[in-house]
């Protein structure tokens, strides 16, 4: 699954992702900030572009900038360029030692060269090849996805037709090689995990840049129904077949009992006309298994772990930070486009997608996003 900066922006307007069924569909987020429990809430950084990824160490704020290539770092309030990636697009972001160690992703624009960077004061930097990784173990190629069953009779190569015209993809097919890392998260033992929404997998690089898989992520089904396929444009014997959508794992934190929690896209339209299908996962990473504990989520694209148990979710076309716990969801925020989301002590930080508007002459930004922090 391919998630890109154009990707994710544009999809505030229009959900496009290389398996969507329907990348035209429409979703925007038009809700007002909270009042902050009653605290005003404090705008940290208000010139930022798409804060794909956060994290708080002291005092400082740490944030990607995918639509720049940055990552950058708030302290004493000002705002600063700490890198460049490598490539173009840089997404995951954690820091340990106090910020003298952090980890980040990056990507180029065809995914071709993707990498995470470990950077440790008076040390060379560690640059592993996540998709090296992905060309050669490729860990999702048993998976199935596309139409798995159901439907009525369908003439012979009706579908596949079908779907080679509109998505360039087989109606039904095995994972693909393509690399996408979009989080990541310190392990505690001097290695990392990695979120890669590209190959639909949680991957494991120890301070070495060595690769391995975590686990990766199940396909997310989906039963379409008439109106769905009439949507779609898509022949008429479609309607009741089983649908698998890659799984599209957005971020990925370690609970203290060293279990990961994994936020999902549902790899297809990000809009309700499928239904809010984004989900919070749980892997065991000694078991390399996964669990499914929350869904619902319309565009849950990070999380963060409260110290008390909760789980905030950045619901990026729901235009909230939801809190989940003991199984019950609460809105804590409303904003337009929350992309990013982290939780330090009594405070909730959110990072914001900018207004943009891509045309024939390149990307319009019509407003920024933002970095602001919330009391809890």
């Amino acid at each position: 699954m391919t998630i890109t900066i154009r990707a994710i922006t544009a999809a505030v307007a229009a959900c496009t992702t290389a398996t969507a069924l329907a990348a035209a569909t429409a979703s925007s987020a038009s809700a007002h900030q909270s009042d902050d429990h009653g605290h005003a809430p404090r705008v940290l950084n208000s010139t930022v572009i798409a804060p794909f990824g956060m994290a708080v160490s002291g005092q400082d704020v740490w944030y990607t900038d995918g639509f720049v290539g940055t990552v950058n770092k708030i302290s004493r309030g000002t705002s600063q360029v700490v890198t460049r990636g490598p490539q173009s697009e840089v997404a995951g972001i954690d820091v340990i030692r106090g910020g003298r160690t952090y980890a980040f992703t990056s990507s180029n624009d065809d995914h071709s060269a993707t990498t995470l960077t470990i950077r440790s004061e008076g040390r060379p930097d560690v640059v592993a090849d996540l998709s090296g990784y992905e060309a050669s173990a490729n860990p999702d190629a048993h998976a199935t996805y596309g139409v798995v069953s159901g439907g009525t009779y369908c003439a012979p190569g009706e579908l596949d037709t079908f779907f080679q015209n509109a998505f360039q993809l087989p109606a039904t097919y095995t994972g693909q090689v393509d690399s996408h890392p979009y989080a990541v998260t310190y392990l505690g033992d001097g290695s990392w995990a990695v979120a890669d929404a590209g190959g639909n997998d949680i991957l494991r690089v120890d301070r070495h840049g060595h690769v391995s898989t975590i686990a990766v992520l199940p396909p997310q089904p989906v039963t379409l129904s008439a109106s769905q396929v009439a949507t779609l444009g898509a022949p008429s014997c479609l309607a009741g077949a089983t649908y698998n959508f890659e799984p599209v794992p957005t971020d990925v934190e370690r609970g203290t009992d060293g279990r990961l929690w994994v936020t999902t896209l549902p790899g297809g339209p990000e809009d309700p006309s499928l239904g809010a299908r984004g989900s919070v996962y749980t892997v065991n990473p000694w078991k390399h298994s996964s669990k499914r504990v929350a869904t619902g989520f319309l565009g849950a694209t990070n999380l963060a772990l409260g110290h008390d148990g909760a789980v905030y979710v950045a619901e990026l076309f729901a235009g909230k930070v939801t809190k989940l716990k003991h199984g019950r969801t609460s809105t804590v925020v409303s904003t337009d486009r929350p992309l990013s989301v982290e939780v330090k002590g009594g405070s909730l930080y959110v990072g914001t997608l900018a207004d943009i508007t891509f045309g024939p002459t390149g990307p319009v930004v019509n407003a920024p996003g933002s970095i602001t922090r919330y009391r809890l």
